[in-house]
């Protein structure tokens, strides 16, 4: 009989060293339980008082007028309340191999297996799993071009050195101009584009082209073709006369995840040399006359 006393006496110093008969309160690793059952993990809250926030946070209490359970919290406001001042509020689920049915509507899984394969959340509606759908941060980029960069005749040119206004995805190197798909999907690019004025040629070109950096190929061209300017010939009186090229080009373009893009212009609008992009000298200033003309704004649907 001694031997049975002295156990139960050693489980109770053990496991409850503070037990409150009166109002019910239990404390384990603390005198001064907050809940009907207070763990103190780190041994660290006062004998008497209020708690601070940070020795909250390694506690497990359960409310005395709800029946909550709060992990480092000590008011839960729901069954389950992980909302500590802690940074390890993260909740750990597994796989089951129970049916939706048996589980019970409301029930969630971290599932591998099935399918769809990969892994996923899934939440039990009673008679199926379902995958819970996280919609992803969709692709806004806006860039502007407020450095100067010349465009050589006859010879393809990445557009580099563009000013990221918006970049919601974070998919957009403005350094080098190329555009990286965050995931498989239909991207839409809208590029416009001006240069300085020149005298140039008739029956030329510009060509917009939206360039794969990894595979070295085109994936989609827009043309616009230009008339002579003034170029100093009898039919134009001897006189010549500067003539700016611009334009936009739109395209809707199916991407993998990983695939690289970056925007280039070739042209023939000139016979040799090169032409430049018309851009702002002062980019602060949204009136200026040279403002606005070479932009970028790549959407994902």
């Amino acid at each position: 009989m001694k031997k049975k006393i002295h156990f139960l006496m050693l489980i109770l110093g053990v496991f409850y060293p503070c037990i409150d008969l009166v109002n019910a309160q239990i404390g384990i690793g603390t005198s001064n339980p907050q809940g009907a059952l207070h763990v103190d993990a780190a041994k660290d809250n006062p004998s008497s008082g209020t708690l601070s926030a940070e020795q909250v946070s390694n506690d497990v209490l359960v409310s005395k007028t709800t029946g909550f359970v709060g992990v480092g919290v000590l008011t839960p406001l729901v069954k389950l309340d992980m909302r500590s001042l802690g940074t390890e509020n993260a909740l750990g689920l597994s796989t089951t191999t129970m049916t939706a049915v048996d589980a019970g509507a409301g029930a969630v899984r971290y599932d591998v297996v099935n399918v769809p394969a990969g892994p996923k959340i899934e939440v039990s509606d009673g008679s199926v799993w379902h995958k819970a759908y996280i919609a992803p941060q969709k692709v806004v980029i806006v860039a502007r071009k407020v450095s100067s960069q010349s465009i050589t005749q006859g010879a393809a040119t990445n557009i580099n050195n563009w000013n990221v206004v918006r970049d919601m995805s974070s998919s957009f190197d403005g350094t080098s101009g190329v555009f990286t798909a965050p995931r498989d999907g239909t991207y839409t690019f809208l590029l416009t584009f001006n240069f300085n004025g020149a005298v140039i040629n008739d029956g030329t070109r510009v060509e917009s082209q939206f360039y794969n950096t990894t595979t070295n190929t085109v994936l989609a061209s827009v043309y616009k073709t230009f008339g002579q300017s003034m170029t100093g010939t009898a039919d134009d009186a001897n006189s010549t006369r500067s003539t700016q090229a611009g334009g936009s080009s739109t395209v809707t373009l199916t991407l993998a995840a990983g695939t690289k893009v970056v925007t280039r212009l070739w042209h023939n609008l000139i016979s040799s040399g090169s032409i430049a992009l018309r851009v702002t000298t002062n980019p602060t200033d949204p009136t200026n006359p040279d403002d606005g003309f070479n932009n970028l704004t790549i959407i994902e649907h």
